[in-house]
């Protein structure tokens, strides 16, 4: 029994949650807009600090439609796998590719210039490709809403 109890604790503690507002809802996904705040803003002096800040940002989620309406209230999560997921693949395997691409021009060319635009340049198929492969990305990468 507290193998049970310990393991619901760290499948808990391994999801990120926010709490929004269904904004629209359309072929499938449901726009939700989340206040995403910082850690300060929290604050009791945060009206009177610049370093607090807030942002509001519309979240796809790919769920039944029909279970919900515009302007409920709802709880949307991600595993943090997920996230990390999405972190490799936005910054993680951008930088490798970058990296790579400088070090090998850089020993062929000894050129520092074109070592740089070459590792910039790399960077261009992979992002058409990520923007090509969106849709499939989008149901691999995305949140759920909490029952």
């Amino acid at each position: 029994m507290q193998s049970k109890q310990k393991f619901a604790r760290q499948t808990m503690t391994n999801k990120i949650k926010h709490t929004g507002i269904i904004d629209s809802i359309e072929d499938g996904r449901i726009k939700v807009r989340i206040v995403q705040v910082s850690a300060c803003a929290s604050c009791k002096i945060a009206n009177h600090c610049n370093a607090s800040e807030s942002k509001e940002k519309l979240i796809d989620v790919y769920a039944d439609t029909h279970k919900y309406e515009i302007g409920q209230e709802v709880v949307v999560t991600a595993s943090k796998d997920m996230a990390n997921r999405a972190l490799a693949l936005g910054f993680g395997l951008p930088f490798l590719i970058m990296i790579s691409v400088l070090i090998v021009t850089l020993s062929i060319t000894e050129n520092e210039v074109t070592a740089a635009l070459s590792a910039i340049a790399a960077l261009l198929p992979y992002y058409i490709s990520l923007w090509l492969a969106r849709d499939k990305i989008a149901l691999r990468i995305s949140f759920q809403i909490e029952q």
